[in-house]
């Protein structure tokens, strides 16, 4: 198991949608509750420092710090019960929307919107009795439905329990100049082998991660992607991460222990 840390960041544009998370994740504390526990687990005294502080430089990105023995004070003394995995969530779950919401070209396959194009074979029900000139617009409607359903799925707040796992793998990856050839259907592959364990004592196994978990955390880790501007890479970026840190963690592999 690799003990890994996350560095999340955050900025003004996403205190809405960290209020949604907390949400989602805290259901049974109380609204007024869950931003001052929140806060406190960032880091910060309060819920309305923490806001002025992000506030203050809205367009800056500001490094979380997380502080969960002030948020289990602040949750004892008011009879709550929360841990620190309910916080990662939160986190996750905000970062989801950041780094799709940046790019429509994210949707819940990948990367690349035109991979969602629907072929004739798949949709004969809904070309049948259309004029052959009329199809294209059929095809067309189709495809926006498609790109908007696979889009909400990345850029709505909704649990994502692997995007967790994908950050921690990301966050062991260092940094190259050039881009690896293997790409990000490679690293999900590996983060599924590979088992955590996060500051707070959260550990995370085996689990499924997705090829769009792992670009969502290569990109909020600040890795580059090649794939943007080419076609034939698209659904599975290349990213510059070193292999020799991947080799590092094969080691930690679950499937290794398994098959001792």
């Amino acid at each position: 198991m690799i003990d890994a840390t996350i560095p999340f960041h955050l900025s003004a544009t996403d205190l809405p949608n960290l209020k949604r998370a907390e949400a989602l994740h805290l259901p049974s504390i109380a609204p007024s509750l869950r931003p001052e526990l929140v806060a406190r687990a960032l880091g910060f005294h309060t819920a309305t420092g923490f806001r002025q502080t992000l506030q203050a430089a809205p367009d800056r990105e500001h490094e979380i710090k997380l502080s969960f023995q002030a948020a289990a004070d602040f949750a004892r003394s008011r009879a709550l019960v929360v841990s620190a995995r309910n916080i990662y969530d939160i986190l996750a779950t905000t970062v989801m929307v950041k780094e799709a919401s940046r790019d429509p070209e994210i949707n819940d396959m990948g990367y690349g919107n035109r991979y969602l194009w629907p072929e004739n074979r798949h949709i004969r029900d809904e070309l049948a009795g259309v004029p052959v000139h009329m199809q294209g617009n059929v095809r067309s409607e189709i495809w926006r439905k498609r790109i908007s359903e696979s889009r909400a799925k990345v850029t709505d707040i909704a649990k994502r329990d692997s995007l967790l796992h994908a950050l921690a793998y990301a966050s062991c990856l260092e940094k190259i100049k050039t881009m690896q050839e293997k790409g990000a259907y490679f690293l999900k592959h590996r983060a599924e082998e590979t088992p955590f364990r996060l500051f707070g004592h959260v550990v995370i196994g085996h689990n499924y991660v997705s090829n769009t978990d792992m670009i969502i955390a290569m990109l909020h880790l600040g890795f580059q992607m090649n794939g943007r501007h080419r076609m034939g890479e698209r659904l599975h970026p290349r990213f510059n991460y070193s292999m020799k840190s991947v080799v590092a963690m094969k080691p930690h592999s679950v499937r290794n222990e398994d098959a001792a």
